[in-house]
């Protein structure tokens, strides 16, 4: 019991480590064992405290526990051994030899277990070095490839490494604590959310990609692998979650398929502005002409206006499938954001269908070189969506910041927000939630965000309704698309 609790407490650190290098603790070490057993012998010799003085050897032996030379204790157990016999040939005679002599010999008996004791300890203690170092290295492999964090069951977050708080720039106090909630982009629907949880409180590894928002408001994307750690009943305790960013390809996969729909709008608007925009002006014409021929009050000019209105339509389809397939390079110059947001917000408060809306825009204002009347466009896109999401009724928020050599552009609405099935499609062409419209409007606004060396995002917070985030680099390269 007292070498176990010897050992437990050289291990558990708390008699702290000497400050010396590895070979002068272990001179120390012997030095000290030498002189401890000189000591003991001359007591031993003497016999002032009679035949227990022997027994204190075992002190010797278990200097074993501070040495790195693995012999040490067997050697110190012969040495004991090798003393007391000495002792008791040269030592005065006492009153009862058999008994000395059945006391000297259970001594060594307790040194021979002690230093086999101390030996295999010391091979425990080596061994389980090398497991740790073994694990510390795989930790620190792991802690540099990847994003790791481990949670409770709850999914409050109890610990993560270093490449977690650099990716989405939260501190370790500030992670600790918390859910993932914290970082979540709202990209993805309720039931892609309960599929996790589902899985991984049966115990089953769940695999998947998710898009998560940093503390600054960039989204980034992670490969996560998230394993259940199980208690003896199979139930989890804890969750521990691998991830490895994967934003550059997501990008890429995102750009190969807007590649491969502009290379079919194209195509389709090839032909439809050869086959239909002609014949559709020429509808237009012959049915004004039709119409100026009409007596007042004529119950057939409702019926032309309709059919006009609806070659209207049809043109501005038209024309968002050449602007999309075949957009303008960006004339570059400098445009400060904010007046442009304050002109955008003019013309849809013209629109009858924007009277009710309430538009505030946030102090502060970034230049950029941009094309200024691409970005009016889009930006008037995205307030004519918004505005439509609330059906014209509600506030917008807008906001204009400087993060880094970036300019973001914030369109925030208080609508019901995008349907989550929708949510991964929302700037697909031809994907709308309105009864009329093509669904190219936010395609075009991106594909401008695009030419400009920029990226437009959708995420919906918690509380409902849809923000929008234009980012634009302060000094976009040329032909950046």
């Amino acid at each position: 019991m007292l070498l176990t609790r010897l050992y437990k407490i050289r291990s558990s650190g708390r008699v702290p480590a000497l400050p010396f290098s590895r070979v002068r603790r272990n001179s120390l070490t012997h030095a000290a064992g030498v002189l401890l057993a000189a000591a003991i012998f001359t007591l031993d010799l003497a016999q002032p405290l009679g035949l227990a003085v022997g027994m204190l050897y075992v002190l010797v032996i278990v200097l074993g526990l501070w040495t790195t030379w693995l012999p040490y204790p067997i050697v110190a157990s012969v040495v004991a051994t090798v003393l007391v016999v000495i002792d008791l040939v040269i030592g005065w005679p006492p009153a009862t030899p058999g008994f000395t002599f059945s006391n000297r010999t259970l001594m060594v008996l307790v040194f021979a277990c002690t230093g086999l004791l101390v030996l295999r300890f010391k091979r425990l203690e080596r061994r389980s070095a090398a497991d740790l170092q073994q694990l510390a290295d795989l930790k620190h492999a792991i802690d540099e490839a990847a994003i790791v964090a481990t949670t409770d069951v709850t999914g409050r977050i109890l610990s993560v490494n270093d490449k977690f708080c650099d990716i989405s720039g939260y501190t370790r106090e500030e992670l600790i604590g918390q859910d993932h909630r914290l970082i979540n982009s709202g990209l993805h629907s309720k039931a892609f959310i309960r599929d996790l949880w589902r899985t991984i409180a049966d115990g089953r590894v769940w695999r998947g990609e998710i898009r998560n928002r940093a503390k600054d408001g960039h989204y980034y994307w992670v490969d996560t692998t998230i394993v259940p750690l199980l208690n003896d009943r199979g139930k989890p305790y804890q969750y521990i979650a691998i991830r490895a960013e994967v934003t550059r390809r997501k990008l890429a996969e995102e750009r190969l398929m807007q590649q491969a729909s502009l290379a079919r709008v194209g195509q389709l608007a090839a032909v439809v502005a050869h086959e239909v925009k002609n014949p559709l002006a020429g509808i237009k014409g012959a049915l004004q002409i039709l119409m100026s021929r009409r007596p007042t009050g004529d119950a057939e000019v409702p019926v032309m206006r309709d059919v006009i209105s609806r070659v209207d339509a049809l043109n501005e389809l038209i024309g968002d499938l050449l602007l999309y397939a075949r957009p303008r390079a960006p004339r570059l110059a400098a445009v400060d954001l904010r007046p442009l947001l304050a002109e955008a917000a003019e013309m849809l408060l013209r629109d009858p269908l924007a009277r009710e809306v309430d538009i505030a825009i946030a102090d502060g204002s970034v230049t950029v070189d941009a094309d200024a009347e691409l970005l009016r466009a889009t930006i008037l896109n995205l307030l004519i969506n918004a505005a439509q999401a609330m059906n014209g009724r509600g506030r917008l928020a807008l906001a204009v910041r400087l993060r880094g050599e970036e300019a973001e552009v914030c369109i925030r609405d208080s609508g019901p927000g995008i349907p989550e099935a929708m949510r991964e499609q929302v700037f697909e062409p031809f994907v709308t939630t309105k009864a009329r419209g093509g669904g190219l409007g936010l395609s075009i606004a991106r594909r401008t965000a695009e030419l400009h060396g920029g990226r437009l995002d959708a995420s919906f917070p918690l509380e409902g309704g849809t923000v929008m985030t234009l980012t634009l680099p302060l000094h976009p390269i040329s032909g950046a698309d």
